[in-house]
Protein backbone atom coordinates (compact mmCIF):
# COMPACT_ATOMS: atom_id res chain seq x y z
CA UNK A 1 0.00 0.00 0.00
CA UNK A 2 1.29 3.45 -0.71
CA UNK A 3 2.24 5.37 1.86
CA UNK A 4 0.44 9.13 1.56
CA UNK A 5 2.58 11.61 0.99
CA UNK A 6 2.86 14.54 3.98
CA UNK A 7 4.61 17.68 4.60
CA UNK A 8 7.54 17.30 7.29
CA UNK A 9 6.62 18.19 10.85
CA UNK A 10 7.80 21.08 12.59
CA UNK A 11 10.92 20.75 13.81
CA UNK A 12 10.23 21.72 17.41
CA UNK A 13 12.94 21.47 19.89
CA UNK A 14 15.72 21.71 17.57
CA UNK A 15 18.18 23.65 18.75
CA UNK A 16 19.84 26.58 16.44
CA UNK A 17 22.11 24.55 13.47
CA UNK A 18 25.90 24.83 13.58
CA UNK A 19 26.61 24.57 9.73
CA UNK A 20 24.42 25.24 6.93
CA UNK A 21 25.16 23.23 3.41
CA UNK A 22 23.99 25.96 0.54
CA UNK A 23 24.31 26.53 -3.21
CA UNK A 24 28.03 27.47 -3.88
CA UNK A 25 26.57 30.01 -6.70
CA UNK A 26 24.35 31.88 -4.55
CA UNK A 27 27.42 32.62 -2.04
CA UNK A 28 29.89 33.91 -4.38
CA UNK A 29 27.04 36.12 -6.00
CA UNK A 30 27.61 39.17 -4.31
CA UNK A 31 23.85 39.63 -4.16
CA UNK A 32 23.74 40.12 -0.07
CA UNK A 33 25.18 43.30 0.68
CA UNK A 34 25.79 46.15 3.07
CA UNK A 35 22.29 48.65 2.85
CA UNK A 36 23.56 52.23 3.73
CA UNK A 37 20.93 54.11 5.33
CA UNK A 38 17.93 51.97 4.21
CA UNK A 39 18.67 52.57 0.38
CA UNK A 40 17.62 49.56 -1.44
CA UNK A 41 17.92 49.59 -4.98
CA UNK A 42 16.43 47.10 -7.20
CA UNK A 43 18.80 43.95 -7.51
CA UNK A 44 19.87 42.06 -10.98
CA UNK A 45 22.76 40.41 -10.82
CA UNK A 46 24.80 38.01 -13.23
CA UNK A 47 27.11 35.67 -12.32
CA UNK A 48 28.85 32.86 -14.59
CA UNK A 49 29.85 29.33 -12.34
CA UNK A 50 30.77 26.39 -13.83
CA UNK A 51 29.89 27.24 -17.01
CA UNK A 52 26.40 28.27 -15.94
CA UNK A 53 25.27 31.87 -16.25
CA UNK A 54 23.30 32.40 -12.98
CA UNK A 55 20.75 36.04 -12.94
CA UNK A 56 19.32 36.60 -9.97
CA UNK A 57 16.75 39.53 -9.21
CA UNK A 58 14.57 41.46 -6.70
CA UNK A 59 12.74 44.51 -6.37
CA UNK A 60 15.17 45.58 -3.74
CA UNK A 61 18.92 44.96 -2.32
CA UNK A 62 19.19 41.85 -0.06
CA UNK A 63 21.29 42.15 2.94
CA UNK A 64 23.17 40.72 5.95
CA UNK A 65 20.02 39.92 7.93
CA UNK A 66 18.45 38.66 4.06
CA UNK A 67 21.59 36.02 4.16
CA UNK A 68 21.50 34.87 8.00
CA UNK A 69 17.87 33.86 7.59
CA UNK A 70 18.43 32.35 4.04
CA UNK A 71 21.56 30.19 6.42
CA UNK A 72 18.97 29.69 8.99
CA UNK A 73 16.75 28.20 6.55
CA UNK A 74 19.70 26.04 4.76
CA UNK A 75 21.15 25.29 8.41
CA UNK A 76 17.17 23.37 9.25
CA UNK A 77 16.96 21.67 6.30
CA UNK A 78 20.18 20.02 6.57
CA UNK A 79 18.16 18.72 10.16
CA UNK A 80 15.08 17.96 8.38
CA UNK A 81 13.27 18.18 5.20
CA UNK A 82 11.41 16.54 2.62
CA UNK A 83 11.59 16.61 -1.32
CA UNK A 84 8.80 18.96 -2.88
CA UNK A 85 7.63 18.49 -6.29
CA UNK A 86 4.51 18.98 -8.68
CA UNK A 87 2.87 16.30 -6.89
CA UNK A 88 3.25 18.10 -3.72
CA UNK A 89 0.68 16.66 -0.81
CA UNK A 90 -2.20 18.73 0.18
CA UNK A 91 -3.39 22.71 -0.46
CA UNK A 92 0.12 24.22 1.77
CA UNK A 93 2.17 21.76 -0.51
CA UNK A 94 0.80 22.85 -3.83
CA UNK A 95 0.82 25.95 -2.52
CA UNK A 96 4.58 26.17 -1.85
CA UNK A 97 5.66 24.54 -5.40
CA UNK A 98 3.75 26.91 -6.88
CA UNK A 99 4.78 29.66 -5.24
CA UNK A 100 8.09 28.57 -6.27
CA UNK A 101 6.95 29.41 -9.44
CA UNK A 102 9.09 26.71 -11.71
CA UNK A 103 9.94 27.52 -15.49
CA UNK A 104 11.10 25.57 -18.00
CA UNK A 105 13.72 22.81 -16.98
CA UNK A 106 12.71 23.41 -13.12
CA UNK A 107 9.31 21.95 -13.76
CA UNK A 108 10.97 18.44 -13.35
CA UNK A 109 12.93 19.73 -10.79
CA UNK A 110 12.50 19.04 -6.88
CA UNK A 111 12.73 21.76 -3.87
CA UNK A 112 13.11 20.99 -0.73
CA UNK A 113 10.41 22.02 2.45
CA UNK A 114 11.16 22.14 6.06
CA UNK A 115 8.30 23.20 8.80
CA UNK A 116 9.49 25.43 11.98
CA UNK A 117 8.23 28.70 13.81
CA UNK A 118 9.01 31.97 13.66
CA UNK A 119 10.76 32.10 16.77
CA UNK A 120 13.22 29.06 16.01
CA UNK A 121 14.06 30.97 12.43
CA UNK A 122 15.34 34.10 14.48
CA UNK A 123 17.29 31.95 17.09
CA UNK A 124 18.76 29.85 14.16
CA UNK A 125 19.53 32.78 12.34
CA UNK A 126 21.39 34.48 15.17
CA UNK A 127 18.28 37.50 15.47
CA UNK A 128 17.04 38.65 18.71
CA UNK A 129 13.71 36.53 19.43
CA UNK A 130 12.16 38.52 21.92
CA UNK A 131 10.28 42.00 20.90
CA UNK A 132 6.98 42.26 18.45
CA UNK A 133 9.47 43.98 16.12
CA UNK A 134 11.94 41.04 15.51
CA UNK A 135 8.80 39.09 14.54
CA UNK A 136 7.70 41.34 12.05
CA UNK A 137 10.92 41.79 10.61
CA UNK A 138 11.58 38.41 9.88
CA UNK A 139 8.41 38.44 8.18
CA UNK A 140 9.65 40.94 6.03
CA UNK A 141 12.35 39.20 5.40
CA UNK A 142 10.98 36.45 3.99
CA UNK A 143 8.89 38.21 2.21
CA UNK A 144 11.54 39.83 0.34
CA UNK A 145 13.87 36.19 0.03
CA UNK A 146 10.31 34.50 -1.91
CA UNK A 147 10.40 37.59 -4.61
CA UNK A 148 14.12 36.75 -5.43
CA UNK A 149 14.26 35.44 -9.27
CA UNK A 150 17.13 32.88 -9.73
CA UNK A 151 17.53 31.64 -13.54
CA UNK A 152 19.75 29.24 -14.70
CA UNK A 153 21.09 29.26 -18.81
CA UNK A 154 23.42 27.53 -20.49
CA UNK A 155 25.25 27.62 -24.31
CA UNK A 156 23.63 24.71 -25.03
CA UNK A 157 20.08 25.53 -24.52
CA UNK A 158 19.68 24.98 -20.91
CA UNK A 159 17.04 26.79 -19.04
CA UNK A 160 15.65 26.75 -15.35
CA UNK A 161 13.83 29.10 -13.67
CA UNK A 162 12.59 29.31 -10.14
CA UNK A 163 11.90 31.48 -7.24
CA UNK A 164 14.82 31.62 -4.07
CA UNK A 165 11.89 30.54 -1.85
CA UNK A 166 8.37 30.02 -1.08
CA UNK A 167 6.84 29.92 2.32
CA UNK A 168 3.43 29.58 4.04
CA UNK A 169 2.50 29.84 7.36
CA UNK A 170 0.38 27.56 9.22
CA UNK A 171 -2.66 28.23 12.12
CA UNK A 172 -1.10 26.79 14.57
CA UNK A 173 1.97 28.88 14.41
CA UNK A 174 4.48 27.19 12.23
CA UNK A 175 5.63 27.48 9.21
CA UNK A 176 6.49 25.68 5.99
CA UNK A 177 9.44 26.66 3.65
CA UNK A 178 10.75 25.25 0.39
CA UNK A 179 14.05 26.34 -0.68
CA UNK A 180 14.30 26.05 -4.75
CA UNK A 181 16.14 23.05 -6.29
CA UNK A 182 19.53 24.29 -6.29
CA UNK A 183 19.54 24.24 -2.24
CA UNK A 184 17.73 20.86 -2.79
CA UNK A 185 20.96 19.91 -5.09
CA UNK A 186 23.51 21.34 -2.26
CA UNK A 187 22.03 18.82 0.46
CA UNK A 188 23.24 15.99 -1.90
CA UNK A 189 25.79 17.29 -4.12
CA UNK A 190 28.43 20.39 -4.25
CA UNK A 191 27.66 22.69 -1.23
CA UNK A 192 29.13 25.27 0.27
CA UNK A 193 29.09 24.36 4.61
CA UNK A 194 28.98 27.63 6.34
CA UNK A 195 29.83 27.81 10.34
CA UNK A 196 26.66 29.26 12.00
CA UNK A 197 28.54 29.21 15.12
CA UNK A 198 31.46 31.55 13.28
CA UNK A 199 29.26 33.44 12.18
CA UNK A 200 27.19 34.24 15.44
CA UNK A 201 30.72 35.20 16.57
CA UNK A 202 31.41 37.80 14.54
CA UNK A 203 31.02 41.49 15.53
CA UNK A 204 29.49 43.00 12.64
CA UNK A 205 27.39 42.70 9.25
CA UNK A 206 30.55 43.76 7.11
CA UNK A 207 32.60 40.67 9.07
CA UNK A 208 29.38 38.33 8.77
CA UNK A 209 28.89 38.66 4.67
CA UNK A 210 32.91 38.47 4.35
CA UNK A 211 32.94 35.46 6.57
CA UNK A 212 30.32 33.62 4.48
CA UNK A 213 32.00 34.39 1.12
CA UNK A 214 35.30 33.46 2.30
CA UNK A 215 33.88 30.04 2.92
CA UNK A 216 32.58 29.69 -0.25
CA UNK A 217 36.05 31.11 -1.52
CA UNK A 218 38.56 29.10 -0.20
CA UNK A 219 38.54 25.51 0.54
CA UNK A 220 39.40 24.00 3.46
CA UNK A 221 43.11 23.28 3.81
CA UNK A 222 44.08 26.06 0.98
CA UNK A 223 44.27 29.40 0.82
CA UNK A 224 44.06 32.95 -1.20
CA UNK A 225 46.15 36.48 -1.52
CA UNK A 226 43.43 39.51 -3.31
CA UNK A 227 43.79 43.01 -2.70
CA UNK A 228 41.78 44.41 -0.46
CA UNK A 229 39.93 46.85 -3.07
CA UNK A 230 38.94 43.57 -4.83
CA UNK A 231 37.91 41.81 -2.27
CA UNK A 232 35.68 44.81 -0.90
CA UNK A 233 34.18 44.84 -4.24
CA UNK A 234 32.92 41.13 -3.94
CA UNK A 235 31.95 42.28 -0.54
CA UNK A 236 29.62 45.38 -1.25
CA UNK A 237 28.58 44.45 -4.70
CA UNK A 238 29.91 47.18 -6.83
CA UNK A 239 32.63 49.31 -6.89
CA UNK A 240 33.51 52.32 -4.77
CA UNK A 241 32.41 55.35 -6.31
CA UNK A 242 34.44 58.05 -4.17
CA UNK A 243 38.31 57.88 -2.79
CA UNK A 244 36.38 58.79 0.28
CA UNK A 245 33.91 55.60 0.27
CA UNK A 246 37.06 53.32 -0.92
CA UNK A 247 38.95 54.33 2.04
CA UNK A 248 35.96 53.41 4.47
CA UNK A 249 35.09 50.66 2.97
CA UNK A 250 39.31 49.62 3.46
CA UNK A 251 38.92 50.23 7.24
CA UNK A 252 35.81 48.14 7.93
CA UNK A 253 37.02 45.28 5.87
CA UNK A 254 40.64 45.49 7.67
CA UNK A 255 38.05 45.40 11.10
CA UNK A 256 36.23 42.61 9.57
CA UNK A 257 39.12 40.83 8.01
CA UNK A 258 40.85 40.72 11.84
CA UNK A 259 38.03 39.40 13.55
CA UNK A 260 37.69 36.63 11.47
CA UNK A 261 41.45 36.20 11.78
CA UNK A 262 40.60 35.59 15.41
CA UNK A 263 38.14 32.46 14.81
CA UNK A 264 39.54 29.00 14.90
CA UNK A 265 40.88 27.79 11.36
CA UNK A 266 41.31 30.88 10.16
CA UNK A 267 44.78 32.69 9.16
CA UNK A 268 44.64 36.76 8.17
CA UNK A 269 47.59 39.05 6.88
CA UNK A 270 47.44 42.39 5.99
CA UNK A 271 49.90 44.46 4.51
CA UNK A 272 50.52 47.35 2.37
CA UNK A 273 48.83 50.55 3.05
CA UNK A 274 46.14 52.20 0.63
CA UNK A 275 45.76 50.66 -2.99
CA UNK A 276 48.50 48.56 -2.38
CA UNK A 277 46.83 46.63 0.67
CA UNK A 278 46.83 42.98 0.10
CA UNK A 279 45.23 40.51 2.70
CA UNK A 280 46.40 36.82 2.49
CA UNK A 281 43.91 34.19 4.39
CA UNK A 282 44.62 31.01 5.02
CA UNK A 283 41.86 28.38 5.94
CA UNK A 284 43.01 25.21 8.07
CA UNK A 285 41.04 21.63 7.62
CA UNK A 286 38.20 20.39 9.78
CA UNK A 287 40.23 19.34 13.11
CA UNK A 288 43.58 20.50 11.59
CA UNK A 289 46.09 22.07 14.06
CA UNK A 290 48.69 23.45 11.77
CA UNK A 291 47.65 26.79 11.45
CA UNK A 292 47.94 29.29 14.07
CA UNK A 293 44.31 30.68 15.07
CA UNK A 294 45.78 35.23 14.59
CA UNK A 295 45.15 37.90 12.38
CA UNK A 296 48.25 39.69 11.27
CA UNK A 297 48.35 43.34 10.08
CA UNK A 298 51.74 44.46 8.70
CA UNK A 299 52.48 47.65 7.91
Amino acid sequence: METKKRLPRPLFGVPAPDFAMHDPATALASIFRPVCRGRRPKLDVTYLFDGVSLRFTCFEWLDVRDQSVLLACCGLAGIGSQNLDCDAPGEIGQRLWLDLEPREKAVVDKAIVITTTWYQLLASAGMETTGEHHYERVKEILYRLAQVGCRAKTDDGYDWSMRMLSYAARPDGSISIALNGRFAASLAGQHIRTSLKERRALPSEISELTHCYLTAWIREGHHQCVRLDKLASKIWGLDSSSDDTTRKRRERLRHALEAIGQLPGWTVQISGRGEQSMVVIWRAKAGSKLLANRSQTAG
